[in-house]
């Protein structure tokens, strides 16, 4: 459905791609990934033909519509469940040109039978449009990405900027794109609405271009992998752990090789240099002059280097007992936030607060930092325990002129020596000359980096972290993820990052209906639960519900028994997955070798013979897998059903 075919650009003298080409078909979930600068967002503005290539051509196959996220959206006064339905043009102008016959059809007596054939030929398309639903899907969707009934009634100028592109993301999805383009759709979203739009994509036939920093959030939604390599587009037909596992191993054979052509032009180096004087060897000379010149360098990578994990200092000593809260409310005016709130967190323990934006989980680490007062209730911190808050004021508390290692100084506690103030940026990944470079150059990943090691150096033992890795790209989230979860000291995450979340929170608090209470469950029951909430119901209310243990234990119950019964199944399925992997995989490689023009000269015909042959028979055991794993899915989900 999209042919990109040897594709150039470039931006002065900065080139982003070389003769590139790449097809997507339709249906197909996508990851497009890149460094940052690499020209991922250019490529989708290309995509989109809101820019040029300078070579080559991007074209989309007949009748396709696409869809691209708007950055911003047009200031409007209609509700944003009107913005929502303008995300489908098409409806709406149906819409609009019936309302304009209905109108001619009362200024006229008799009205001609040519519009009443046209009227009756907009009812038909918009049926087929299902014009009756429209209110009803594009209320879902925006009630999964967070908003309310009541505030899908109110004007889109009421929402601040985070919120308008969540109605941008909702214009996006009501659209009936056949294919979309998602930069950063999670960027303002929060870890239930990210769930749902997970939920959302993979049950979507549309077909899906994402750029995200998530990790987790395209292990999830995609299959298909695009990479910018080297200066050019490269389509991986696999999800992208599997990529990131072939990248590794492409990098270790690169790296081998490169090693390799070293020690070789070494060896041709010495016997040229050696040999250059002696008439002898003037022939032998030569010819290693003449090898020399033709070996092309082996270059690896260094955008497809792993980044090392951040490295945590260990936290001061403190009492068994980091926090205490009792009995905390918290009012903002007329709009109460939390109340009656007792908990108490103990040294080692991780928590992630769980709740919507807007239930309070910010004011609550504010309350603990006590950088805020609560309007009633006490929080006590344990003897020796010191908090550190993270938040967007700590980037916006370094200064542009100041060295990494002057912005670090500032924040040290006095008389800090100067090593151990390396020592912990080392830590962060500014090693060297790095520590050196000025604020002001540095990346969005990098000052949020700096502002963690600050952090840092104020000695806490307590850290209350929100959304730590929102500026952070791909490989940073997992630098710091790694070193999260080494952690040995206390911590309250808030982030919607759900791979964070899982890895390195050991218990979560639920924020919600004005209370903060222990969650007894893992983060998948929640998010579960949440979405549940989204989808509509077409159920009866039960006004008699069991108790809220008797429910999360006949959950429990119910869960194992599936679990139990299906073991075999399952397990069966994962090996067929790990097969259907393996045998794409060596498709990839096949194909890659047919499709070069040397295999098909005549005096290859014995080897593009086996070639051909191979294909042949991985392609004929793919399809016999496929089959039995589509066959023992429906036999899964069929028990599943039953149970």
């Amino acid at each position: 459905m999209l042919f990109i075919e040897n594709v150039q650009k470039s931006f002065g003298s900065k080139q982003l791609f070389t003769a590139s080409s790449l097809t997507i078909n339709l249906g197909e979930k996508v990851a497009m990934i890149g460094p940052n600068g690499s020209g991922k967002t250019t490529l989708f503005h290309m995509i989109a033909g809101t820019q040029e290539c300078d070579e080559g051509r991007v074209r989309l196959a007949g009748g396709i519509k696409l869809g691209i996220l708007a950055q911003e959206l047009t200031p409007s006064k209609r509700p944003i469940l009107e913005e929502t339905l303008e995300g489908d043009a098409e409806l709406m102008q149906l819409r609009r040109q019936r309302q304009t016959l209905n109108q001619k059809l009362l200024e006229q007596d008799v009205p001609p039978d040519s519009l009443v054939e046209q009227l009756g030929e907009i009812d038909h398309q918009l049926e087929v449009l299902g014009s009756f639903s429209a209110e009803s899907r594009a209320g879902t969707i925006l009630h999964g990405l967070g908003f309310s009934r009541e505030e899908q009634q109110r004007p889109l100028d009421t929402f601040s900027g985070g919120w308008r592109m969540r109605i941008a993301l909702a214009r996006l999805l009501f659209s009936r794109a056949d294919l979309l383009l998602l930069d950063e759709p999670t960027n303002h979203l929060d870890l239930e609405s990210s769930a749902w739009l997970e939920r959302f994509i993979q049950s979507s036939p549309a077909t899906h271009i994402i750029i995200s920093h998530d990790r987790g959030f395209i292990n999830r939604t995609t299959k298909v992998t695009v990479a910018i390599e080297n200066l050019c587009i490269v389509r991986y037909s696999v999800g992208f752990e599997r990529y990131l596992v072939m990248r590794q191993e492409k990098l270790m054979q690169q790296e081998k090789l490169a090693e390799k052509q070293m020690r070789e032009v070494a060896h041709l180096e010495r016997f040229i240099s050696r040999f250059r004087a002696k008439a002898s060897k003037a022939k032998q000379v030569q010819s290693r002059v003449k090898r020399l010149d033709k070996i092309e360098t082996v270059t690896v990578s260094a955008s497809a280097r792993h980044l090392d994990r951040v490295r945590l200092p260990e936290p001061p000593p403190s009492a068994r007992e980091m926090l205490h809260l009792n009995d905390i409310a918290k009012s903002f005016g007329s709009v109460h936030v939390f109340s009656g709130v007792n908990l108490s967190l103990e040294r080692g323990q991780k928590v992630g607060l769980l709740g919507p934006n807007g239930a309070g989980k910010s004011t609550l680490l504010k309350i603990i930092n006590q950088t805020l007062s609560p309007d009633h209730g006490v929080v006590t911190l344990g003897d020796r325990v010191a908090s550190g808050h993270f938040a967007q004021h700590a980037m916006e508390a370094l200064i542009a002129g100041e060295t990494i290692m002057e912005s670090a100084q500032r924040a040290a506690k006095k008389g800090t020596p100067t090593q151990k103030i390396r020592t912990l940026l080392g830590g962060f990944l500014f090693s060297g000359e790095d520590a050196f470079k000025v604020v002001s150059v540095l990346s969005g990943g990098e000052k949020a980096r700096l502002a963690l090691a600050r952090l840092f150096l104020s000695g806490p033992n307590l850290l209350l972290l929100d959304e730590p890795t929102n500026h952070l790209d791909m490989e940073s989230r997992a630098a710091l993820e790694e070193g999260l979860s080494d952690y040995s000291g206390s911590m309250i995450l808030v982030t919607h990052d759900r791979d964070l979340m899982e890895t390195v929170c050991d218990r979560f608090w639920l924020i919600a209906d004005g209370r903060v209470r222990l969650w007894e469950g893992e983060l998948d029951d929640y998010l579960n639960q949440i979405s549940n909430q989204k989808e509509p119901s077409t159920q009866a209310p039960n006004n008699h519900k069991p108790n809220q243990k008797g429910r999360r234990r006949e959950a429990a119950q119910q869960r194992k028994a599936v679990d139990l019964a299906t073991r075999d199944l399952r397990d069966q399925i994962k090996l067929l997955e790990q097969e259907v992997e393996t045998l794409e995989s060596a498709l990839e490689v096949i194909r890659e070798k047919l499709a070069d023009p040397s295999v098909h000269a005549k005096e290859n015909k014995e080897l593009l013979l086996n070639y051909l042959a191979e294909n042949s028979r991985l392609e004929s055991r793919l399809a016999t897998v496929m089959s039995q794993w589509e066959d023992l899915s429906s036999r899964l989900e069929a028990q599943k059903n039953a149970l």
